[in-house]
């Protein structure tokens, strides 16, 4: 995915929950944003444990919305 479209997601997301600091959070509301294909780039959860993990583009957003709010998040 462009990184354009990823910080024009953190950008729409930022708009109205700019308090957010858990990572599930955020990973909700960004893929309202983003449409099925793009979807892809985001993990899913383990299918045996239920637990998320982070890829490496995940890690990248998380990084990003750190630098936006100032803030440490929670994953």
């Amino acid at each position: 995915m462009k990184a354009e479209r990823v910080k024009e997601g953190l950008d729409f997301v930022f708009g109205y929950a700019s308090h957010i600091t858990e990572w599930v959070t955020l990973k909700k509301e960004l893929l309202k944003f983003f449409n099925p294909f793009e979807r892809q780039y985001f993990s899913t959860r383990d299918p045996v444990t239920k637990k998320q993990g982070l890829n490496e583009f995940e890690k990248a957003v998380i990084f990003l919305w750190e630098n936006m709010t100032d803030r440490k998040m929670n994953t």
